[in-house]
């Protein structure tokens, strides 16, 4: 009787127009994501092809960015890959997702403070360029999770012909050349020029 009642129920009107509203909600929201998904591939794809890239790291001014070629001076913000030793710590705790850089990463954006005959002087509270300190520029002796994090030496350093330092001031735990040390040239894969950003 009651496996009766109950099929009566699923087999009202009541329960055909709730099944009829639950399939066309249910067919638009596909069709809605089926657009979506080429929309945004067309989107990547046009974005890609003008030469632009999108950052979301807070060590940079989030937004769209457009590679250039150029030297990469004091100054300019560059996109670049970390080396092999620095992927590997970084792939282990996290800090970069995957991409094509050596160890399997994704290349970081950072502006350059000194390229070839810049004096850079690193120590605990901060970072001088040619004597002029930068803000906010001190070293982290942790991460986040509280783990140790590995820095260069305190000291003073030229920085040799085919080489940049990185440092972000934006943001207090931006991992760049305070704990990578200096970038080779060769590393660095393009100039990157703000086009629009947010913050």
């Amino acid at each position: 009787m009651v496996k009766h009642a109950l099929s009566g129920v699923l087999r009202g009107s009541p329960a055909r127009a709730l099944h009829a509203r639950c399939r066309s909600a249910c067919s638009r929201a596909s069709a809605r994501t089926v657009i979506a998904v080429p929309v945004t591939g067309v989107l990547l794809a046009v974005i890609l092809a003008l030469g632009l890239h999108v950052n979301l790291s807070a060590s940079a001014p989030r937004g769209l960015y457009r590679t250039v070629t150029g030297r990469p001076t004091q100054g300019t913000w560059v996109v670049a890959c970390v080396s092999p030793q620095s992927a590997a710590l970084a792939r282990a705790r996290g800090y970069l997702g995957s991409g094509p850089c050596a160890g399997g990463v994704q290349p970081v954006l950072k502006p350059v403070v000194a390229a070839a005959g810049d004096v850079v002087e690193i120590g605990p509270e901060a970072v001088t360029i040619n004597g002029r300190r930068l803000l906010s520029s001190s070293t982290a002796a942790s991460d986040s999770r509280g783990r140790g994090l590995p820095h260069v030496a305190w000291g003073r350093y030229v920085v040799a012909a085919g080489q940049v330092w990185l440092v972000s001031t934006r943001v207090p735990n931006s991992w760049d050349s305070r704990y990578l040390g200096p970038i080779s040239t060769a590393q660095v894969w393009s100039v990157a020029q703000p086009v629009w950003t947010v913050d």
